[in-house]
Parts: structure tokens; C-alpha cells; sequence
């Protein structure tokens, strides 16, 4: 009867540890992969006509340091950021467009939503953001190319991703 416990035991072992799943792990550098994109025809707030172009992509980060509560409310911490690099077809080539043309920084705050937030042993991150960025008319160029990456709270950066197809603004 001893042998027959035994025997059960070791099986039971054999099959529970059979099913379960080793832990996954990935880079602390953040990986990202483009997923989709839409350029928009819509208004703001004061009724300017503009056009919108959104971004979707796919992320994953290994050591969880992608989004930080704790980071929100401090203005000194390094903060997670998308950098978006646009380059404007001219004489049939892609050059890249200088800042200063945008009005704006290229780079921009990742927003932290509170699903992102991680606990226990696997501190991984990964999931999809979706981030709009605005042209106004009228629009300094007419056909883009769209590259971006990101980069984690240690500063730690991502590989480039790239919209597959070029954007008519005009």
C-alpha cells in the first residue's frame, strides 16, 4: 500500500509540474513593434480644422521600469519618453524634418495607466499605446515618413520602429 502512495505521489508531482508554465523573460531594454496608424480629419478645441496622425504600437519591458507611479508626481524624476522623428519628402528623397519647423519638442511623456503597475517576482511590462500627435493647417510639408522609439525610466532605449507607408498631409 506504501509503494502505491508512493507511486500516485511521484505522478501526481510529475503531472503538476508538467503543467506549469516557466517564467518568460525579457530585455530591461524596451522593445516596441508598430502596429498600426490613422491620420485623422478633425477639429480642436476652437474649431481649427487639423489633421490628426495616430500611432499604435506594441511594447514590452523586461525589468517593469516603463511606467512609474511613484514619478507622476515628481517633476525632478526621469520620466519615460516617445520620441517621434518625422521626415519630409523632398526631390523625391526623405530628409529629416528639424524640430524647430514643429513648434514643439519631439519628445513626449508616456502616459501611466494604473494596469501598468506591477508587483512580485515578474516585473515585466507590455502592452499597446496609442498616441496622436496634431498638424495644423497650414502644414509646412506634405508627405512624411514617421520613425519613433521610446525609452524607460533609466534611460534605456528602444529599438526604432517605423509607419510602413508614407503620409499624404495635403
Amino acid at each position: 500500500m506504501k509503494k502505491i502512495y508512493s507511486i500516485v505521489l511521484i505522478c501526481a508531482i510529475a503531472l503538476v509540474s508538467s503543467h506549469c508554465d516557466k517564467l518568460k523573460s525579457y530585455s530591461s531594454v524596451p522593445a516596441i513593434t508598430f502596429d498600426s496608424y490613422q491620420l485623422l480629419d478633425t477639429v480642436d478645441e476652437l474649431q481649427n480644422k487639423m489633421k490628426k496622425l495616430v500611432i499604435n504600437f506594441k511594447f514590452v519591458d523586461g525589468d517593469g521600469d516603463l511606467f512609474n507611479p511613484d514619478t507622476v508626481a515628481d517633476a525632478n524624476s526621469k520620466k519615460s519618453k516617445l520620441f517621434l522623428i518625422f521626415y519630409e519628402k523632398k526631390k523625391g528623397a526623405f530628409v529629416q524634418v528639424p524640430d524647430s519647423l514643429l513648434l514643439t519638442p519631439l519628445a513626449f511623456r508616456l502616459p501611466y495607466d494604473d494596469v501598468m503597475k506591477r508587483d512580485g517576482q515578474n516585473k515585466t511590462q507590455k502592452g499597446t499605446i496609442s498616441y496622436s500627435y496634431p498638424f495644423y493647417y497650414p502644414m509646412p510639408f506634405d508627405t512624411l515618413e514617421v520613425k519613433f522609439y521610446i525609452t524607460d525610466m533609466a534611460e534605456q532605449q528602444s529599438d526604432t520602429a517605423q509607419i510602413p507607408n508614407e503620409i499624404v498631409l495635403k
